[in-house]
Parts: structure tokens; C-alpha cells; sequence
């Protein structure tokens, strides 16, 4: 299980996942499972965690692995993970993921979730994962589906169909597995021991709405240039942010109400911006009236335009 301490010197930005910030969320579920589901597979191994963000990953596969190494290219990031999830198998450096701080084939395995988007030059960052990974070693890969993430993240540099980030693993590894990882709304029934402990559950899940690769929300893969069919990332699921009808409903009608007072603004504002169109076009006629009178000429005969209009209206 993970402590942390709830230390504010971490930019939080809402991009990078930090647990004391996010348990509980979706989000903390989706990227808890993703370490989780790789711990089988760096056993003994010597990982480099690349883009470690708050530390929670390398952690995790401490437990496992032989050395983990976590670089990020933030400096408070850094020094927050050595501060709340330090271990004597576990390196924090800073570093670019374009220039990683590690010698050549130093990783038995590379570990780089959500990372490939954010980087402008991702075929540079290929080739640095290829230089410090060990001949024959692992690169396990996620990152989101351009067809389902949400859009507009302005830390996302390019975001992938599955067919393209498919096409450029192959450029860098012989072999690929992809995976896949989806998000549904969830129907659990247990007792109230099981709702309220936190960790795993022995529990049957049926799957009653199937879905194609497309509609995953990210993509992973397992790539090599060694066989790896017989590798698997650990099927995992994760309770988190529960979902209450009532809460839904209450908010539905709040948006609702923001919506109906909009639209009553829009509307006072609409008939307000009618009578001033009004007020005006008959300001236009009265003036129009001035101009086309005998008395206008005369008047602008005698005392030139600016007093002309003013005696003509004071004498209307």
C-alpha cells in the first residue's frame, strides 16, 4: 500500500498523478494498474522508470525488482519522489527523456507510461530507450488513444491512433504485443468489509458490453527485439471514483439551471439591445426630419452647423 505524505512543493498541474492529490479518482486507478500490471515482468530486473513523475511507479516495482531507476525532467518532482518514496533499490535523477542519464545498455527493462506524447521529438526518445536498454530487454509502452482522450491537452505534443503508434514501435523493435486499457461504468455487489477495505478483491467480473481496440482509452505494448509471446501484462481493474445516481441527478439539474438562466439573460439582453435599436432608429428619423426642414437651411445660414443643430433641437 502506498504512504505518502501531502507535500505541496510538487507542482501540481493536473497533469502529473500524485496520490495524495488524486486517491480516489479515476485517474488514480488508471495509472495505479498500469505499475501494477507490469510487476510480473521486472522481477529481479534492473527498470528504468523514464517520466517518474511523483515516484508511486518506481516504488511499486521496487518491491520486485532488482534496481529501479526514476528520471524526470522536473527538479521538484524529483526531489519529491526521493522525499516520500524512497528505497534503497530505487535511483531518482533528473533528466530529459531526449538524453537519459544512464550508460548504454544499462536497463534490463524500460518502463514508460504516458510519456511518448508529451515529447515533440518522440523518434529521439525511441532511439535514447533503444540506447540504455539491454540487448534482448523490454520496453513496455502506454499512451493515450487520439480517438478517445479527451482533447485540447496542451502538454500532449501528438497523441497516437492505434495504428500509427503501432507502426512506429515496429520501427525500433522486432516484436509487439499491444494491450489495452478501457474504462466502464462498474456494478459491484459485496459485503460491507469488502466496499470499505482498500486493496485487492477476490472478485468475478463479467464483461457485458464488449468493446473493439478503438474504444480503449489508452493504448499499451510490450515491445522487443527478443520473442515475447508468451509475456502478458497482469489483467487488472481498479474501484475507484464511485458513481451515484443521485449525485448525477442533482448535478443534471444544476446544469440545467445554469442553462435556463443563460438563456433568460441571453434574452434580456436581446430585447434590451432591441429598444436601444429602436431609441436609435427613431433618433435617426427625428434627425432626418431637421435636416430635410426649411428651417435647417436657415438656420445653418445664420449660425453655422453645430449651433444650427442645437437651436433645432431646443426648439423642437
Amino acid at each position: 500500500m502506498l504512504v505518502e505524505i501531502d507535500d505541496k512543493s510538487i507542482d501540481e498541474q493536473g497533469e502529473r498523478m500524485v496520490p495524495a492529490f488524486h486517491k480516489g479518482a479515476l485517474v488514480y486507478g488508471e495509472h495505479l494498474t498500469r505499475y501494477e500490471s507490469v510487476v510480473d515482468l521486472i522481477k529481479d530486473k534492473v527498470v528504468l522508470d523514464i517520466a517518474s513523475g511523483s515516484g508511486y511507479g518506481s516504488y511499486i516495482m521496487a518491491e520486485k525488482a532488482k534496481k529501479v531507476y526514476g528520471v524526470d525532467i522536473d527538479r521538484e518532482s524529483v526531489a519529491y519522489a526521493k522525499k516520500n518514496y524512497g528505497r534503497s533499490n530505487i535511483e531518482f535523477l533528473q533528466g530529459s527523456a531526449e538524453t537519459i542519464p544512464l550508460e548504454n545498455h544499462s536497463a534490463d527493462t524500460v518502463v514508460t507510461f504516458e510519456t511518448v506524447e508529451h515529447i515533440k521529438k518522440y523518434h529521439q526518445f525511441l532511439r535514447e530507450i533503444k540506447r540504455v536498454l539491454k540487448p534482448g530487454g523490454l520496453v513496455i509502452v502506454s499512451t493515450p488513444n487520439d480517438t478517445e482522450f479527451s482533447e485540447n491537452n496542451h502538454f500532449h505534443w501528438h497523441e497516437f491512433k492505434y495504428k500509427e503508434l503501432h507502426e512506429l514501435l515496429g520501427k525500433y523493435f522486432k516484436n509487439v504485443q499491444p494491450f489495452f486499457q478501457y474504462t466502464w461504468l462498474f456494478v459491484g455487489l459485496m459485503g460491507e468489509s469488502d466496499a470499505s477495505h482498500e486493496g485487492n478483491l477476490n472478485i468475478d467480473v463479467s464483461n457485458l458490453n464488449k468493446l473493439p481496440k478503438e474504444k480503449a482509452i489508452y493504448f499499451l505494448a510490450i515491445c522487443s527485439d527478443g520473442p515475447i509471446d508468451s509475456l502478458k501484462l497482469k489483467k487488472i481493474g481498479a474501484l475507484a471514483q464511485p458513481y451515484s445516481a443521485r449525485t448525477e441527478q442533482v448535478n443534471l439539474k444544476r446544469l440545467n439551471d445554469t442553462i435556463k438562466n443563460a438563456e433568460k439573460a441571453f434574452q434580456e439582453e436581446k430585447q434590451r439591445a432591441a429598444s436601444f435599436g429602436q431609441d436609435l432608429k427613431n433618433a435617426r428619423n427625428e434627425l432626418k426630419q431637421v435636416y430635410s426642414s426649411r428651417g435647417w437651411r436657415l438656420l445653418t445660414k445664420f449660425y453655422g452647423f453645430k449651433k444650427a443643430l442645437s437651436e433645432a433641437f431646443r426648439r423642437k
